[in-house]
């Protein structure tokens, strides 16, 4: 049972490692063009989404599109690494 409860919490981690590759993708153009999208949807919603609590300022303040793709970014790294350091811990 508890490797079973492992195999599922590493599946998940994987998931969201994708979705965040996606959804930082989403706020490129080039991104877009490389997931078959038109280049009129630009979005960094979902990107703040997954990068919350750290992306919480950048729901309010607007620097700028290439300094909320850098910050969310980086919140996007950071909430990778709690969550890498966590699955790591259980083992």
């Amino acid at each position: 049972m508890a490797r079973t409860i492992q195999w599922v919490q590493w599946a998940l981690f994987g998931l969201y490692v994708v979705a965040g590759a996606g959804a930082l993708m989403l706020a490129t153009p080039a991104g877009l063009r490389a997931l078959g999208l038109s280049e009129g949807i630009v979005s960094f919603l979902p990107a703040m989404i997954l990068g919350l609590p750290w992306s919480l300022p950048t729901f309010v303040m607007n620097d700028g599109p290439v300094t909320a793709l850098a910050v969310l970014g980086i919140c996007y790294g950071l909430n990778v690494g709690v969550g890498l350091m966590l699955l790591r811990s259980r083992t």
